[in-house]
C-alpha cells in the first residue's frame, strides 16, 4: 500500500473533478426542496428575510 499526502489527494480530486467537467465549488447538486417540511420551509424563509433585512444575501440558496 502506498501512502499519499493530503496535497497529493487534493490534486487527484481536483484532476478528477476537471475530467468530469466540474469546476470551483459548484459541483454539488442543490437540494430541490421537494420533500421539505413546512416548518423547514418557514425557517428558510425567515433566514432569508433576516439576511435581506441586514442588506445581505443568504449564505446559501434555498429551494422552498
Amino acid at each position: 500500500m502506498r501512502e499519499i499526502t493530503i496535497k497529493e489527494l487534493a490534486a487527484k480530486v481536483s484532476q478528477k473533478k476537471a475530467e468530469m467537467g466540474y469546476s470551483g465549488g459548484g459541483f454539488v447538486q442543490p437540494n430541490s426542496g421537494r420533500r421539505r417540511t413546512e416548518s423547514k420551509r418557514a425557517l428558510l424563509r425567515n433566514i432569508e428575510a433576516a439576511a435581506k433585512a441586514r442588506g445581505e444575501e443568504p449564505t446559501f440558496k434555498a429551494n422552498y
